[in-house]
């Protein structure tokens, strides 16, 4: 996963949202993945799953339907890895399926990669749908706890909040048009919009940061949407989280396939 945008908005207007959230998963096209799903072993969680030996279950997006919560789970890109190497994608899952409140989880796991770094470099986002509450989480060392998000437009990339790549700036300041006074009554026409965003492939050059952080793949991850035709990797997911003002739930999933084109999913649910 490799770019994020949220809009959230505690008390919409009637046929407002609370929330949206679009994503792009960057990845490597032969590594093996299930598209969006509900899961057998955990009733109410929802996304598409990884499927590469040893990490069979992990996700990179998922959310649950019957507590409420979304994960997302993104690369940080220019730090070591870890020894160890655990899987992060499992950690979406333990967020999803955990019984801790969203801080209690966030600062347990904080802990764990300022004592350990067992997981390789990562940025994960939480949000618990109902009150559009965010949360963030870095693993680099001496990161500071995890911080709440009040801002109303977000974004989150492969480099530090505090360090967004041109495209994470580019890309909200484009959302933030694509979402102002979004409703209901359109919403296959805002989910087109998002989707067109998230394909989006002008390159945000020159780029400090991104140089620094991939200093041998800048030019192809500049973008959006990604697309190394050298290292056969690229962005091979879009996904998409709408929660209205009642509390009823789109989540939305193109992924490309084996055969190039796009399989788009369309989930309804009502958050009790």
């Amino acid at each position: 996963m490799c770019i994020l945008f949220i809009y959230r908005n505690p008390n919409p207007a009637p046929g407002g949202y609370k929330l949206i959230l679009i994503a792009n998963r960057d990845e490597y096209y032969a590594r093996p993945a299930d598209s969006a799903h509900f899961w057998k072993d955990y009733p109410g969680c929802l996304g598409g799953t990884d499927m590469e030996p040893g990490r069979e279950g992990g996700t990179w997006l998922a959310l649950n339907v019957k507590n409420a919560r979304v994960g997302v789970l993104l690369n940080l890109n220019g730090v070591p890895k870890s020894i160890e190497g655990k899987g992060r994608g499992f950690l979406v899952r333990d967020y999803l399926t955990s019984t801790k409140s969203t801080i209690e989880f966030a600062k347990n796991l904080h802990k764990v990669n300022q004592e350990t770094q067992s997981y390789n470099p990562y940025n994960l986002v939480m949000v618990e749908l109902k009150n559009s509450d965010v949360y963030y989480l870095s693993s680099e060392l001496n990161h500071q706890e995890p911080t709440i998000l009040s801002q109303t437009i977000l974004g989150c990339g492969n480099s530090g909040m505090e360090k967004p790549y041109k495209k994470v700036v580019s890309g909200k300041n484009k959302f933030e048009k694509i979402v102002n006074n979004a409703s209901t009554a359109q919403q296959n026409d805002l989910i087109e919009d998002l989707l067109q965003l998230l394909k989006h492939e002008e390159k945000y050059l020159p780029d400090d940061e991104l140089q620094k952080r991939s200093p041998n793949a800048f030019n192809e991850l500049s973008s959006i949407f990604v697309q190394h035709e050298k290292e056969n990797y690229g962005t091979r997911t879009h996904s998409i989280v709408l929660v209205d003002d009642l509390n009823n739930l789109t989540f939305v999933e193109e992924t490309l396939k084996a055969n190039e084109l796009w399989e788009r999913k369309i989930f309804n649910n009502h958050l009790e």
